[in-house]
């Protein structure tokens, strides 16, 4: 399901269309226009920045406030200024000025949310791999199913993963989808034995996996 954005379309069209209504005319100062025009166009600069930035966070905590502060920014934009005093305007760009700086806020909070969330995507988990076998494998791959090229030989140029040797140092990682990850071994006589990590499990400070062998079901297992 999208994750659903803060209502911002009608907003950015008000922004670029509703500027000519904040026009000079019998009243109001034509300086005091030209001031509260420029700050409505820093503004609508600031908003759109935050509205680019939210979309790229899958965090919806801030939506409803968004919405509120776009219908703010919407409201300013149909007054028509001709109808203003001075100090009415001065007060107008008092209310622009606080809600750019409510947007500052936010898109720092946005930009840390998507510090965190950027982060998140991959969760290394380190892996420790004991044979308990009575059985030598030449070949280890350890790869998530979603990148099975990458798919090396650990055990490349070494005598091999002998039984009762534990490796240590192994990496797997955790993206947002819990993605499994394979652990492929190949022995000796050249069978191969292939596993499925369920890394949803692991837990970030490591995972020790034991290689057993089954005399009854003539199996090697993970666990």
């Amino acid at each position: 399901m999208n994750k659903p954005k803060f209502n911002i379309k009608s907003v950015l069209f008000i922004l670029c269309a509703l500027l000519p209504i904040l026009l000079a005319g019998c009243g109001p100062s034509e300086e005091k226009i030209t001031q509260a025009q420029a700050l409505y166009a820093q503004l609508a600069d600031l908003h759109n920045q935050v509205v680019e930035a939210h979309k790229g966070i899958a965090d919806d905590s801030l939506d409803q406030n968004l919405v509120a502060l776009g219908k703010k920014v919407e409201q300013i934009g149909q007054y028509d200024l001709n109808k203003f005093k001075d100090e009415q305007i001065d007060l107008l760009m008092e209310s622009m000025r606080s809600i750019m700086d409510s947007y500052e806020e936010y898109l720092e909070t946005i930009n840390q949310i998507k510090a965190q969330e950027t982060a998140a995507v991959l969760t290394s988990i380190p892996v420790t791999l004991s044979n308990n076998t009575e059985f030598t494998f030449q070949t280890l791959q350890l790869y998530s199913i979603n990148d099975p090229s990458q798919n090396a030989n650990v055990l490349e140029d070494t005598s091999g993963f002998a039984p009762g040797q534990t490796i240590t140092g192994l990496v797997i990682y955790r993206d947002v989808s819990s993605a499994p990850w394979k652990l492929v071994l190949q022995s000796t006589d050249g069978t191969s034995h292939e596993f499925e990590l369920a890394v949803k499990g692991y837990s970030e400070s490591g995972v020790t996996l034991t290689l057993t062998y089954d005399s009854e079901t003539n199996e090697i297992k993970c666990s």
